[in-house]
């Protein structure tokens, strides 16, 4: 997960419109403005609300940390191939969708969710779209799955979700990498009194990128959610999607959602990565190529899932 800054700095963005496809901007709480690309051929389309994962990625599924893949962008194309439309957004605090006056901490978790209530209210009642689904990545598969509790929504999308609280799914790929025992002890700490509430005062600097004071509320309020408790209040239809080589999230994510779901589909995508691309059969090769190339493309399987699950 990308927790290097959920900030991303001001810059001249210059977006190539495709056919069938034109900026849309949408005021969100405190006056925000969320900036996003609608690619339809009519209101009666269905539509699916593509949300976007961790860090400062945006609406493309790039991010200003060297991450390039288009992924979401490919998604959009391939859905609209098949006569989906989609809405895809630079979320709050990233790309396009920085105000003037933001700040990173004055973001928490639920804003996310907010906004993505705002974006669909705005789809159905001002641009009439009634055949909406939502489709989170990553850390957008939470935001979208609280969002569908309360949203007119046709049905729910989770691609490569944590099934685990964030500490846990934090946790477990830090205790992958040659960390000293110390350090992971540490980060055990510190989310334990995030978890009651309270900040952390003084944070190493060796953790200060996870850590640090201004991403402290989005974090404690992150850690309120627990995936597999959320995703049993959703009354709607539910595809859960993951692949096999995903190096940030698991095949037992994917379980534990599944398992905790009243009503839900899914699907073990072999070789597909984070990115929604392929690496090989082995998993190791082409996966960190996966984040760095937009030429690669994009796994269809997952195209044909999200086609299935919610019709032409």
């Amino acid at each position: 997960l990308n927790f290097s800054r959920f900030i991303d700095p001001p810059r001249l963005i210059v977006r190539k419109i495709y056919p069938n496809e034109k900026e849309i901007g949408i005021t969100a709480g405190g006056g925000i403005k969320l900036y996003g690309t609608l690619m339809s051929k009519h209101p009666s389309q269905k539509l699916v609300v593509i949300i976007a994962g961790s860090g400062p990625t945006d609406r493309d599924g790039n991010n200003p940390g060297g991450d390039k893949a288009d992924s979401y962008e490919m998604l959009a194309h391939s859905l609209d191939s098949q006569n989906i439309a989609t809405f895809r957004f630079d979320k709050r605090g990233v790309a396009a969708s920085i105000p003037a006056d933001f700040t990173e901490s004055s973001l928490v978790f639920d804003d996310y969710i907010d906004d993505v209530k705002t974006i669909c209210n705005y789809l159905q009642d001002s641009l009439e779209f009634k055949n909406i689904y939502l489709a989170g990545h990553s850390e957008g598969s939470l935001i979208g799955m609280v969002a569908a509790q309360t949203t007119r929504v046709k049905g729910y999308i989770s691609i490569a979700g944590a099934g685990r609280p964030i500490d846990q799914v934090i946790e477990q790929q830090v205790n992958a990498q040659a960390i000293p025992d110390s350090v992971k002890n540490e980060i055990t700490r510190n989310f334990n009194e995030l978890k009651k509430g309270k900040t952390v005062s003084s944070v190493p600097r060796s953790l200060n990128m996870l850590f640090r004071k201004s991403v402290q509320p989005y974090m404690m309020s992150w850690l309120k959610h627990d995936p597999t408790l959320e995703i049993k209040k959703l009354r709607c239809p539910v595809l859960i999607l993951q692949g096999t080589c995903d190096k940030q999230v698991t095949v037992t994510d994917a379980e534990n959602l599944h398992r905790a779901s009243l009503n839900s589909k899914w699907d073990i995508i072999p070789r597909m990565t984070h990115t929604l691309k392929n690496a090989d059969n082995s998993c190791h090769d082409l996966n960190n190529q996966t984040y760095m190339d937009p030429s690669m493309p994009i796994n269809q399987q997952l195209v044909h899932d999200i086609v299935l699950f919610v019709g032409k």
